[in-house]
Order: C-alpha cells, then sequence, then structure tokens
C-alpha cells in the first residue's frame, strides 16, 4: 500500500474516532441529569459511557503500542552501534520504573471510602490499591517531567 493511502486511511480513522466522541458525548450530556443517582446514570447512558471508555482505552492502547515499539526500534539499533550514547536513556526508562513500582508498592492506598459502598458500587482492596497506585504515578510522572523541564532550562541559561 502506497504511502498516500496509508495516511488517508488514517485520517480517516482519527476523524471518525473524533467525530464518534464527540457524538456519544453530547448524547450524554443530554440525557444526563445532575440530581440523580449513581445507578440512574448507569441505566440511563451507561452503555454510551462503556462505547466511549472501549474507544479510549482501544486508542490509547494502539498509541501506547506504536510508541514504544517503535522507541524499540529505534533504541535498538542505537544500541547496537552505540551503546555509552544509549545510557541516558536507561537511566530514564528505569526511573520510570522504579516510580511505577514505588507508586504501587509503597504509596498506594487501600482504604475504599464509603460513598462507594453507599451508592451500591462494589469496590475491592486490589481495584483501590490500583487505581490509586495509577493515579499517584501520573501525578509523579507530572513532577518528574516539570522538574527536569525546569532543569534543562535553568541549565541551559548557565552554559
Amino acid at each position: 500500500m502506497d504511502q498516500n493511502k496509508i495516511k488517508w486511511l488514517l485520517s480517516a480513522l482519527k476523524i471518525s474516532i473524533i467525530v464518534t466522541g464527540i457524538i456519544l458525548v453530547i448524547i450524554i450530556n443530554i440525557i444526563s441529569d445532575g440530581k440523580e443517582s449513581y445507578m440512574e446514570g448507569e441505566l440511563n447512558y451507561g452503555g454510551y459511557l462503556d462505547l466511549l471508555s472501549y474507544i479510549i482505552f482501544t486508542a490509547a492502547i494502539a498509541c501506547s503500542l506504536a510508541a514504544v515499539g517503535f522507541g524499540v526500534y529505534s533504541f535498538r539499533m542505537k544500541l547496537v552501534n552505540d551503546f555509552k550514547s544509549q545510557l541516558g536513556t536507561l537511566a530514564g526508562i528505569s526511573v520510570f520504573g522504579i516510580i511505577g513500582l514505588a507508586s504501587y508498592f509503597i504509596l498506594a492506598d487501600g482504604a475504599v471510602l464509603n460513598a462507594y459502598e453507599v451508592s451500591g458500587v462494589s469496590v475491592s482492596e486490589s481495584e483501590s490499591i490500583f487505581a490509586g497506585g495509577s493515579i499517584i504515578y501520573v501525578y509523579l510522572l507530572f513532577l518528574v517531567a516539570a522538574a527536569s523541564i525546569v532543569w534543562a532550562e535553568v541549565s541551559s541559561i548557565f552554559k
């Protein structure tokens, strides 16, 4: 398949995902009511939310696989040719993994809020740890990214 067809197909896929997401959000906003309970909301528009979540998860997984795949391919090629130039990348990947492990095993809390139980949602301790660890992981990655940007900008002033 030539480049123009691939580019056109990917653009059409991107536009269809965007349009579908916009339509689902509009439908959910029209149907929803701020005074309804969780269970009423689930009955009224839960299927639309599920479909929207599946679209988001599928797109996120596809983007993640593409980014990791291209990154691994590029890294492998450079690693073979010049190992020393890739030590910074290896250190970054290690920090990324250490932050993930620390956020899940050390910082995450397994407490389940009473509000979930009152509304009829059953949340296990492992689900709470996974969700809390994931949120903490994103926060820590944001802090590390912000600190590295500030460090890069400040150190470039003195060079």
